[in-house]
């Protein structure tokens, strides 16, 4: 009975371990991402000034500074882009996750359906 009632719960809780996992690996995808849009726009902010203060007229700094800002949006959309690939997919696997845990309990309840009335049954 002990057995019976211990897997019972280790079934139950595997929905949740799972959806731990899955959002643990989803932080650190996102925290790693979010390290790597830093340190590029670290780079490109340094590159930016020092391209700056090499400029000797106005034209030439706009110039740079164009480029800079297309340099950080184009980052900024792709670290975006990569952040909602990541939460979508993490999203994705957490619905697979309740469907599949959705379902065990319908199996366990349509089993346990007929135990049931026959102790409601016993019990009159």
């Amino acid at each position: 009975m002990f057995e019976k009632m211990s897997d019972q719960l280790q079934k139950s809780v595997q929905p949740l371990n799972e959806l731990v996992s899955i959002n643990a690996k989803a932080i650190e995808a996102l925290a790693q991402q979010q390290t790597n849009l830093f340190n590029n726009s670290l780079e490109a902010s340094v590159a930016y000034s020092q391209n700056l203060w090499t400029q000797k007229d106005v034209a030439g700094a706009m110039e740079q500074q164009k480029a800079y800002s297309e340099k950080m949006q184009e980052k900024l959309t792709d670290a975006a882009k990569d952040a909602y690939a990541v939460i979508a997919d993490a999203q994705e696997k957490a619905g697979e996750i309740f469907k599949g845990a959705f379902v065990q309990v319908q199996e366990a309840a349509a089993a346990a359906a007929p135990a049931a009335a026959k102790a409601t049954k016993a019990a009159k």
